[in-house]
C-alpha cells in the first residue's frame, strides 16, 4: 500500500514538473527563436492567427475611439466613418501580410535592441519559470517592459507546446498620433 502512494506520488511529481517543464521550454524556444532570428523557431512557437485577430482587434478599437474622439472626425460625420473604415482595413491587410515569422524577422534585423537580450541558455531557461505568471491551467502570460510601458504576452498550451496567443498593448500607445489640422 506505502509502495503504491509512493509511486502515486512520484507519478504526480513528474506530470507537475513536465508540465511546468514544456512551459519553459517553449518560452526558452521563443528566446532562441529571437536571438538566433530563426523564423522557423518563431513560426511553430506563435499562434499567427490568433494574435493577428487580437492585433486587429486592439487597432480597430483603438481607431475607433480616435475617431470618436477627434473634433476633425466628428465635423466630416458619415466620411469621417467611412475613412476611419478604409485606415481599418488597410491596417488590417498590413497586418496580414507583415505580422508573421517573416515580418518579425526582418524587424529583429532592423532593432536597435537586439544586443540586450541575453543569449538563451540553460540558466535563461530555468530563470524564465521567475517571470512566468501563471493565468490559469493552460496558459501563462510574461510582461515584456520596453521605455516603461508593460505588453503582457500571453502564451497557451497547444498539445505539449505553448504558444503565443495574444500580445496586450497599453491603453494609451496611440496618443503620441496626432491628426494634422
Amino acid at each position: 500500500m506505502v509502495n503504491k502512494i509512493k509511486f502515486f506520488l512520484i507519478l504526480i511529481f513528474i506530470l507537475v514538473f513536465s508540465y511546468v517543464l514544456t512551459a519553459m521550454y517553449s518560452f526558452h524556444q521563443i528566446h532562441k527563436g529571437i536571438y538566433f532570428n530563426n523564423k522557423e523557431l518563431i513560426e511553430n512557437y506563435v499562434d499567427w492567427q490568433s494574435v493577428r485577430g487580437n492585433v486587429k482587434n486592439y487597432i480597430n478599437v483603438e481607431i475607433l475611439k480616435k475617431t470618436q474622439s477627434e473634433k476633425l472626425f466628428k465635423e466630416l460625420g458619415d466620411v469621417g466613418i467611412l475613412l476611419s473604415g478604409f485606415t481599418g482595413k488597410f491596417i488590417e491587410i498590413a497586418i496580414d501580410n507583415y505580422l508573421s515569422s517573416d515580418g518579425v524577422s526582418l524587424l529583429l534585423e532592423k532593432s536597435q535592441k537586439k544586443d540586450e537580450i541575453p543569449k538563451p541558455s540553460i540558466i535563461t531557461m530555468l530563470g524564465s519559470f521567475t517571470i512566468m505568471e501563471n493565468n490559469g491551467f493552460n496558459s501563462f502570460y510574461i510582461n515584456y517592459v520596453n521605455e516603461g510601458k508593460q505588453y503582457p504576452i500571453y502564451f497557451m498550451r497547444k498539445g505539449i507546446k505553448w504558444k503565443i496567443i495574444n500580445i496586450e498593448f497599453p491603453e494609451n500607445l496611440f496618443n503620441k498620433i496626432k491628426i494634422n489640422k
